[in-house]
Formats: structure tokens, sequence, C-alpha cells
């Protein structure tokens, strides 16, 4: 475990993009160096809010992989990670998040800089949930001590209850109006004074309303009472696209690039990432109406399907006999070109043929049937958005716990419409300003689609809230994975396509140790067993371990 000291200069430096060796502590005496005295609170904030950004894209690809959201290569579960492939998400919310919190608090508290502890602790909270909802139990009460280099693993459902008691604190943070100052904020910078704190105030709780629903299945009291004073709270919670916690990226390409990395991985040197064609055949097919954001979220670079064997190698084979009539294989129609799961084929040269991330929220391109492959100047040209809390979410969380609660008196079918009608909204204005008019889902349209989602609520209530929570979170995998966990819906039942392999092994219920801290942390060892992907997070206690393994 490095020093305070060491802790804040590489923190500082890192800013800065320098790289360089580790300082010899020796010199940490010298004026010019970076100390507990003299380090600047809006530095470490700064860095605080721009790793979270590493902790929700770390959850959110991992979870996208898994709900078939995005393409997860490999033959089988086992072979599709290993334990480095999630070091980045931790070292990021520990060694970035954890730490700079760790070191602003006392710093942001001695001069009196309220506001910037209750976003730091915010950001906290946010990272010990996500690294729960990864991994199940993890070190933390010893994990920011530097005497302790073997950090023990707490429970996790103690950790959830730290992080809604930092959640609290961050609230009476936000609050105090003897603050000296508002910090620079890259989450909110719209807002100012008492707009600000309510924003603040209004993710946080929308944070506690996420853990909450998670927690239903084991401690239904804790979560109805917790919801119930939520809804009670006088600032309440993200209700509104106004109030929409996202990161935003711009236009700028250069010193620093930045642009949306969904659209910098697809849009400059051709396609690097592949949509599930689950996900992209739900919103053709699962309705009488296509789904009215499909053109937002995918961008099709050609329009017509390929012949050419070369081009999609799944045209010269049969289904894998597992697979029924109701199950998507291969390609779907006019070229909505996608790929499967779990699967081992090679890459193809389509690059500039497959499907891509459209103008939500990557700030891709508007798709009007153009069928071209894609470029940096097309669309929002990469002035996309992180979609971390958003009202939607909000409103379709209320609604599964409306129905699964009994202490919480909400109308659930009218919560579910409207979710769907805000994640309508928000997708369709965030991509105004290049969607090209004739393609543009009319009000009538829009309301036809809203009915039929409301028919099948009626039939299948819960399956029907997770489902189109599944669909709106696009690409917010986390939620996707969360959903799926709790409730056991959308399963293959609802289009979920299986894996090429008819025994691809178990299901993730929860992502293996990282291997850094395993091998640097003797207190910890990896996840074992005759089925380690089925060890689960606390509060996944519904269905059997192997519902998913398809």
């Amino acid at each position: 475990m490095k020093s305070l000291s060491k802790i804040l200069a590489v923190t500082l430096l890192f800013l800065f993009t320098v790289q360089c060796e580790v300082i010899d502590s020796g010199l940490l005496d010298s004026p010019n160096a970076v100390t507990p005295d003299n380090v600047d609170a809006n530095f470490l904030l700064n860095n605080i809010q721009l790793s979270a950004r590493g902790i929700y894209s770390g959850a959110a690809l991992r979870g996208s992989e898994l709900t078939r959201q995005r393409r997860l290569f490999g033959g089988t579960y086992a072979a599709a990670y290993v334990p480095q492939d999630v070091n980045a998400v931790h070292q990021t919310t520990y060694s970035s998040v954890f730490i700079d919190v760790q070191n602003l608090l006392p710093i942001a508290e001695a001069n009196e800089q309220y506001f910037h502890m209750g976003m730091g602790q915010f950001f906290k909270a946010y990272g010990l949930i996500t690294m729960v909802d990864l991994f199940g139990d993890m070190p933390y009460s010893e994990a920011i001590n530097p005497d302790i280099f073997n950090p023990r693993l707490d429970d996790a459902a103690s950790l959830y209850a730290a992080a809604l008691d930092i959640l609290d604190q961050a609230i009476v943070n936000f609050k105090r109006e003897d603050r000296l100052a508002f910090p620079p904020d890259l989450y909110y910078p719209q807002f100012s004074g008492d707009a600000k704190v309510e924003a603040w105030v209004k993710a946080a709780n929308t944070l506690k309303l996420k853990a909450y629903v998670n927690m239903r299945h084991v401690d239904p009291g804790a979560a109805t009472a917790g919801i119930n004073a939520l809804l009670a709270d006088e600032v309440g919670m993200i209700t509104s696209r106004t109030h929409d916690f996202t990161f935003e990226y711009s236009t700028n390409d250069t010193n620093p690039d930045s642009r949306h990395p969904l659209f910098t991985n697809n849009y400059l040197n051709g396609a690097n990432d592949y949509i599930g064609v689950s996900l992209m055949n739900m919103m053709l097919t699962d309705k009488g109406i296509r789904d009215p954001r499909i053109r937002y979220y995918f961008y099709r670079q050609r329009t017509q399907n390929t012949n050419d064997v070369n081009l999609q190698s799944c045209l010269a084979a049969s289904a894998p006999g597992h697979y029924t009539e109701e199950d998507v294989w291969c390609q779907l129609v006019e070229g909505y070109w996608g790929e499967g799961h779990l699967n081992t084929n090679g890459i193809p040269p389509d690059t500039f043929l497959r499907t891509i991330f459209g103008v939500y929220p990557a700030g891709g391109r508007f798709d009007a049937n153009q069928g071209q492959g894609a470029n940096q100047f097309h669309g929002l040209q990469g002035a996309g958005i992180r979609p971390i809390l958003m009202s939607f979410l909000t409103h379709f969380l209320l609604a599964e716990a409306a129905l699964t609660l009994d202490g919480v008196a909400l109308d659930a079918r009218q919560l579910l419409e409207d979710a769907v009608r805000l994640s309508i909204q928000t997708v369709h204005a965030f991509g105004a300003s290049v969607a090209v008019a004739d393609f543009v889902p009319s009000q009538e349209i829009v309301d036809a689609f809203v009915a039929e989602v409301m028919a099948k609520y009626d039939a299948e209530p819960l399956r029907t809230i997770a489902k189109e929570l599944y669909i709106a979170s696009f690409p917010n995998g986390i939620e996707a994975w969360n959903v799926m966990r709790r409730t056991g819906y959308p399963n293959r039942a609802d289009g979920i396509q299986p894996a090429q392999n008819a025994n691809p092994g178990n299901f993730y219920r929860s992502l293996p140790y990282p291997a850094n801290m395993v091998n640097r942390n003797s207190n910890v060892s990896q996840k074992a067993g005759a089925a380690p992907n089925h060890v689960r997070v606390f509060w996944d206690t519904r269905g059997a371990d192997d519902e998913f393994d398809f």
C-alpha cells in the first residue's frame, strides 16, 4: 500500500497526463512537491469524477456482453472471461476513486468545501455498490489502510449498508449552506446554487433506490421502508429528463480526444464492436411495431443482407441442433448485422458493413437507410453521453418495486408506461439534431407501440417490466444484468439467444475476482468449487443456479 503522499503525487501527475517513476519518499519534503497540506481539492475531485466513468464503463461492458446486448466472445462462459479482464474496473475503483476520496475528505473539510465532500462520497458509494454487483464480497473496511497489505473480504450485505450510509452523509454535505464554494462539476455543469444541490441530492436518492430494489429479495422490509422514505423525501429522485445523471462527451478530437469511446471505437477506422443479434431482433420483432428507438440505437452500414459466406460464415452452416425455430440464428433483416452469443467465429472483413452504435448514446449517426460505411464526420461526431442514472430507470425500478413489494403503494402499470415513454422521449430528444424527419417515428406510432407494451404487461407484468428495462438500459449492461438476476427475465423465451455450443457451461451470477486482487492479497482466494460462476452476490437469491446456462 502506497503512502498518502505518494498517492497524492501520482494522482496529480495523472491529471496532467505525465507518466513518471514513483518518487522517492525522501524527496517529498521539497517545497515543490505535493503533500496533504498543499494539494488542491479540485484536482482530486476532478480525478474522481473522471475515474467514475471507468467504473461505469467496465460494469456496463461486462453486463451488456453477458446479457447479449453486445457480443460475448468465446465458445464457453469459462473461456469468455479470465480474472485479468476485470483488473481495470477494480483498479479504477480502488486506486483512483476510493483512495482519492479518502484523501479528499479531510482536505475539503478543513477548507469548508462540503459540496466537494458530498460529491466524493457519492462516487465512493457508487463504486462500492458496483463492486458488490459485479463481484459480491470485496475488501473494504481494511482496503484503504496503508498499514494493511492484505485486506480481508467484507460481507457484501455490509458493503451495501455502508454505501447507503455514505450516501446519507453525502446528502448532508450537499445541503450544507456554510460551504465555501461549489466545485467544478462534470455531471451537472448546467446547474448552480440551490438547483445544483437539488440535482445531486436527487442523484444520491436514485442510487439508493437502485440499491433498495436490488435488496428486495433478501430484506423486503428494509427495501420497502427505504423506498417509501425516498418517496416521502421533499427533493425526491431523478424522475424527469432534466436531472438525468450522465457524463457528456464532446466533438474534440485532439489534446485530448474527448469523443465518446463507442464512437471512436467504431467510426474512425471501421467497427471494432459487435451488437448482439438478440437485442436487435427483440427490437425488430417483439411487437407488431418496430421499436421507435431502433434507428437511434443502431446505425446500419448497409441496408441489405449479404450472400457472401466470406463475410458471414454462418451462411454456410445450419443452426445448431439445440436451437429452436424461435431462436435467432445468423442474419436478421435489412442489414441489421450483428453477431451471436459465445461463438468462436473469426472476424470477417466486415468493419464497414456490420451494424454499429448509432446516435444514442454514442454520438454516432441516425439511421435513415443511408447504408454507408461510417466515418468520424457522421452524426454527432462523438458528442455522446454515458447514461448512468436516468429518469426512465427510476420509473422502471419503482414499477418493479410496486409490483413485488407489498408495502410500496404505487401504480406499477402507470410507472411502466411512464418509463417506456420517458425512454423513447430521451432517445428521440438526444438525436433530434441529426434525425431525418421522414424516419422519425410519429406520435401515433409511439402510442401504438406503448399500447402493445401495456397489453403485454396485462398478461405478464414482471416479465414485461424486466424486458422493457433491458431494452431501455442499452448500453448500460449492468442494469440489464441486474434485472435478469433479480427477476429471471428476459430469458430464452423472450428471444435471448443461446450459445452456439450446446453446453456452454455456467452463466456468471458474479464475475471472477480480479487477478491483481487475488495475486497481491493473501487473504483473498479466487472463487472456487464445481461451478464458481454460480457464486451469487448477496441480493441474488431467486431462481435456479443454472437458469441462464444456455
